[in-house]
């Protein structure tokens, strides 16, 4: 019900656009009409992969990210007074730092984990965004326009765990694995069409930007490669829900080139699925149906950069 409130909502938003401009005449080519926007800064938050059985969950492994580098870019174009087209994305400069904690719980009568691994020795490979949209405004002054925004996203993470400690059968079994030895890898993709809300406001040579985006279409899939044991695992997430929200405060330091902050926060909410097993031993494939696995992601984005407009 939510779902559809919210899609009714920005639909009513985007019809009011198109009423307020009922002759927009040609999109406007000038330089003006274009800015783009370079910025650094750092990457973190965390991954979950679970797994269950018969609805009980029995493993979760916990991917972090430890404030990566990363660069941002962002392209404009003011079409109409009222329509703006938008592509931006992030990717890391080069591999971060992160941990894995691997949990299990094989006993039915225990709450508490049998199993864990800890590896402190975790690189993030690399981690990535590319976000196409397009903006409405609806209500416009001249120091603050508000509307509304659709767009296509796709987010991608990838880690690598070496080395680490375990404790296993309730602390019976305790050692360390060979240090630098590949255990598992995990990558991750969400992949969502969204819809939102946006707005502006300046005072004098200050600008505040803000947006919120929600999608309920988020669909996921992610690969684990289990290396000591030869065994590889793939699981596809269903539609599950996704929020964001991000915020820049910029100053103009010429009329057109404006430096600016910007943070940004975004949940991917656990999306559930089938799961394939490969054995790469004996290249057998085992399939898992229904809710066998899932996924989920928050992460956070703060940089610092330059915006400029022809």
């Amino acid at each position: 019900m939510k779902k559809q409130t919210i899609v009714a909502l920005m639909a009513v938003s985007f019809s009011g656009v198109a009423v307020a401009d009922m002759n927009p005449g040609m999109p406007d080519f000038s330089p003006e009409s274009v800015s783009v926007a370079a910025s650094m800064g750092y990457l973190g938050g965390e991954s979950h992969e679970l797994v269950y059985d018969g609805g009980r969950k029995v493993s979760q492994l916990d991917w972090k990210i430890k404030n990566a580098a990363i660069i941002k870019g962002d392209i404009s174009w003011d079409a109409y007074s009222w329509l703006t087209l938008n592509a931006r994305g992030w990717s890391t400069l080069a591999s971060g730092s992160g941990h894995m904690d691997d949990y299990d719980w094989l006993n039915d009568n225990q709450s508490g984990w049998t199993d864990h691994s800890s590896h402190e020795n975790t690189n993030l490979n690399y981690a990535n965004e590319f976000d196409l949209n397009l903006k409405g405004w609806i209500l416009r002054g001249e120091t603050y326009k508000v509307g509304a925004i659709a767009g296509y996203q796709q987010t991608r993470f990838s880690w690598t765990a070496f080395g680490g400690d375990y404790n296993y059968d309730n602390g019976t079994n305790v050692g360390s694995f060979t240090p630098g030895e590949r255990g598992i890898g995990y990558q991750q993709r969400f992949s969502m069409p969204y819809i939102g809300l946006v707005g502006q406001y300046r005072y004098q040579n200050f600008e505040v930007n803000g947006a919120f985006k929600f999608s309920g279409w988020v669909k996921s899939k992610d690969n684990d490669e289990h290396y000591m044991r030869d065994l590889t695992f793939r699981d596809n997430g269903g539609h599950s829900n996704y929020y964001g929200v991000a915020m820049d405060v910029g100053y103009y330091v010429t009329p057109n080139a404006k430096v600016f902050a910007e943070f940004a926060w975004n949940k991917y909410e656990e999306g559930k699925g089938g799961t394939e097993m490969i054995d790469r031993d004996t290249g057998t494939h085992d399939y898992f149906d229904g809710d066998a696995a899932g996924l989920k992601n928050k992460n956070y984005t703060a940089t610092v950069g330059l915006q400029y407009r022809f």
